[in-house]
């Protein structure tokens, strides 16, 4: 299969941009080392299901998870996308509920994974372990309050654009130059859900940035003509 030249392979590496938890991840991360080996998990592996309470949490070396709320009618709406950085199920343990999504590897993952038991004990005596933690729950909360502020605030266009470059980022292209391509990880009506606009919408808008010269469509793959004029500098918080 042949690629335009210009076009650079998405690959599975940390990033370390605007988006990213690094300083306090690095803590975390630093103490999961000892504790715990990295692991490879494929894509569409359930770390843990909606209702159930934690056994362990988990830490995104690298990749993508998806958090989906299961609803009794049978619909499911994916709550959130967790890239690297991020510590899954540490909010359940130390409130002791249940999970209120289930998570699910988006792409091909890294994970480091560290029991509960041991979590909590290290929350309660090591408070600079402690401090990482809050620093990451207080950017998660801010995180989505900015989320929920711009769904009102700004276009599904803009929406997208920063949907895709959170992709992208994630993914970390070897060099973010003037293409990159995507193969995106997620259906058609979950990139809608995300930008909370209708699959009909949405097709809409991507024709339009396809007129515009932005994305393009080459066998399977969405190329982005230059990632950084999907960037908008207001939509990450910097940490």
């Amino acid at each position: 299969m042949k690629h335009p030249p210009e076009a650079r392979e998405i690959s599975n590496k940390n990033y370390q941009d605007q988006y990213s938890l690094a300083l306090p991840a690095a803590e975390v991360q630093e103490a999961l080392y000892s504790l715990s080996l990295p692991q490879d998990y494929s894509p569409a592996i359930e770390l843990f299901k909606q209702g159930s309470h934690a056994k362990e949490i988990y830490f995104i070396d690298s990749g993508i998870v998806k958090l989906v709320r299961h609803e009794q009618d049978g619909q499911e709406m994916i709550v959130g996308l967790r890239t690297p950085n991020w510590v899954l199920g540490a909010a359940s343990v130390v409130l002791q509920k249940p999970f209120p999504t289930s998570a699910e590897t988006l792409t091909r993952c890294c994970l480091r994974r560290m029991p509960t038991n041991i979590f909590l004990c290290r929350l309660k005596s090591d408070a600079e372990f402690s401090w990482r933690i809050h620093q990451m729950h207080s950017y998660e909360v801010y995180a989505e309050t900015m989320h929920l502020a711009q769904l009102g605030r700004h276009s599904a266009r803009h929406r997208l654009e920063q949907l895709l470059w959170q992709l992208a980022s994630a993914l970390k292209p070897s060099e973010i130059n003037k293409e990159v391509r995507l193969q995106l990880p997620l259906k058609h009506w979950e990139v809608a859900e995300l930008i909370a606009v209708t699959p009909q919408h949405l097709s809409r808008v991507m024709k339009q940035m396809q007129k515009d010269g932005i994305i393009r469509h080459y066998k399977g793959w969405l190329i982005i003509s230059d990632l950084q004029k999907l960037y908008h500098s207001s939509d990450f918080p910097n940490y």
